[in-house]
């Protein structure tokens, strides 16, 4: 039986060797850790499930500094900033690679800030400003996916996107209906995970189902995650198959054409005798493809930055700093900081 120093060897080898990027991988991953939690803290275990028999796949990590004490809106400012500038640097270097997007806790507001877009008041009043997120339907929103959020300080209840059983729950902070509607509208590719007894997304009252969903959940995002790379693969090869047809059928019509019209063209020729020259009629098709824009890549980050410090079990909550986009009274961030605190504390034990 191996010894959890062992298997703890094991867990960070894992993580450290997905971790190193030096080329454009079929699938690239990236992480927007719970606060103060290392790189890429309890989220590596999630992707080394999901890059685990797949040939071509690596992750990196959204940099932002979330600890303890630095204040919960800068933190959430930088990692939303950060992680559309990362998303849309890798995105430009590898066009053709597909992305998923991660976020655990705080970590969850930030990728769905990058999603649906953020701002508001939130803990202690602080304020993160207007931020707008990725559109599905242009790059580079329109390579991601799949999107995944676990304890998320936002949820918000009875969304399409919710998953588990905190599903009818408002977290501390829900979300406006515009930011709603910009998250729905990448359907099938987002996720937002939460369990009914979560203190930060549901406001239950067992801190443990906000620490533990990548060592009970892991499994089967995993596979949800496989799956939608998969079916991306293969809308991918049926679009591709639609338009080689129809450009294979416009060309057949333009021969059968340009035939037939030679025909007439020598029938017309051999009746008219007393004509020098019979004037041709030809038509010609023209097509023109779509080039797809390249940018240089402005702002990128070696997943590598994480190694000897990533470990599964390593971290602290992503709840350490919970947000108020509803006027949050002082009575409540003050019990709110009560239980920050308390969970920390759990973490560091």
């Amino acid at each position: 039986m191996h010894s959890s120093t062992t298997l703890l060897l094991l867990a960070t080898a894992t993580v450290n060797a997905i971790g190193k990027r030096d080329d454009c991988k079929d699938v690239h991953i990236f992480l927007a850790k719970g606060n103060n939690e290392p790189y890429p803290g309890r989220q590596g275990k999630l992707a080394g499930a999901i890059c685990s028999g797949l040939k071509s796949c690596d992750y990196e990590d959204i940099q932002f500094q979330n600890a303890l004490e630095d204040p919960f809106c800068d933190s959430v400012t930088e990692g939303v900033k950060n992680g559309i500038k990362q998303i849309t640097a890798y995105n430009k270097k590898c066009p053709d690679s597909k992305l998923v997007v991660s976020g655990y806790s705080q970590g969850g507001q930030v990728v769905g800030d990058i999603l649906g877009g953020g701002g508001g008041v939130f803990f202690q009043n602080c304020v993160e400003p207007d931020l707008q997120g990725l559109n599905p339907k242009t790059l580079p929103g329109s390579k991601i996916v799949a999107a995944m959020v676990f304890g998320d300080t936002r949820h918000t209840k009875d969304q399409p996107f919710n998953v588990l059983s905190g599903a009818g729950k408002n977290g501390l902070f829900p979300r406006p209906a515009g930011m709603l509607q910009n998250l729905a509208s990448y359907g099938d590719v987002f996720r937002n995970y939460c369990v009914e007894t979560d203190p930060i997304c549901a406001q239950g009252d067992e801190v443990e189902t906000h620490l533990n969903y990548f060592d009970v959940f892991t499994d089967d995002v995993a596979e949800w995650v496989k799956e939608r790379i998969g079916e991306d693969a293969t809308t991918t090869t049926a679009a591709t198959k639609t338009s080689t047809k129809a450009k294979s059928t416009a060309k057949s019509t333009a021969k059968e054409t340009s035939t037939k019209d030679a025909e007439t063209e020598s029938t017309t020729e051999a009746a008219s005798t007393t004509k020098d020259a019979s004037k041709d009629s030809t038509t010609k098709d023209t097509a023109t493809a779509a080039a797809s824009t390249t940018a240089d890549s402005s702002s990128t980050t070696d997943a590598s930055s994480a190694e000897g410090r990533a470990t599964a079990g390593e971290a602290s909550s992503g709840a350490a700093a919970p947000s108020s986009t509803d006027n949050a009274a002082t009575s409540k961030g003050a019990s709110l900081m009560g239980m920050i605190i308390g969970v920390a504390a759990l973490l560091a034990i």
